[in-house]
């Protein structure tokens, strides 16, 4: 029953995804992939999250992550109108929980990856909107355990890693780095209970 209401949930929110895009970029994708996308995200919010205030931050980063990537593939840019009102949001539901050791690593977390990605993005290597995304996904990752956060940096590295090697191939020298990072945060809630 939880699978079915978060799948019904997920395809209420496709319009406001689609909307959301089609604001920013000018450009209204097709239904069919904001719906894969926000149903996936959903069924494995369900199946993985710690409790019902951790399956709400999951949700409203999935929901923030899903139209971010569209507008970041599309233009090259991560929204800060998505992006950073859901930081409070996911802090204030950590801190509801009133557990210590996962705010502690959850802070973390999100410190570690708008490290690493600031000394990217010092370098030129990704865009600022990198760097806050990763903060995000850090304090959403960090909340569920360390190995998360950890798989989901590698699984990151991994998808931006092919495809940067795509993009090489093709002879064009940018591409937007947001997608593989919500790739590899969905990646790493799939096959962290296995590889931890």
């Amino acid at each position: 029953m939880l699978f079915v209401g978060a799948a019904a949930a997920a395809m209420i929110a496709v319009p406001g995804l689609r909307r959301a895009v089609a604001v920013a970029t000018a450009r209204r994708p097709a239904g069919w992939p904001v719906a894969a996308a926000a149903v996936a995200a959903a069924l494995l919010i369900a199946w993985r999250a710690e409790g019902a205030l951790h399956a709400a931050a999951l949700a409203l980063v999935a929901a923030a992550g899903i139209a971010a990537g569209w507008i970041d593939a599309y233009e090259r840019r991560l929204p800060d109108v998505l992006v950073l009102p859901a930081y409070p949001v996911v802090a204030a539901l950590l801190i509801a929980t009133g557990e210590a050791d996962a705010m502690l690593r959850a802070a973390a977390c999100a410190a570690a990856g708008m490290a690493a990605y600031g000394i990217g993005c010092a370098a030129g290597q990704v865009g600022f909107g990198d760097v806050k995304l990763a903060g995000l996904l850090g304090l959403a990752l960090g909340w569920a355990s360390w190995q998360t956060a950890l798989i989901a940096a590698v699984a990151t590295a991994a998808v931006g890693g092919g495809q940067a090697a795509v993009v090489l191939a093709m002879r064009r020298k940018d591409f937007p780095y947001g997608p593989a990072m919500l790739a590899g945060a969905a990646a790493a809630l799939a096959f962290a209970p296995w590889l931890a």
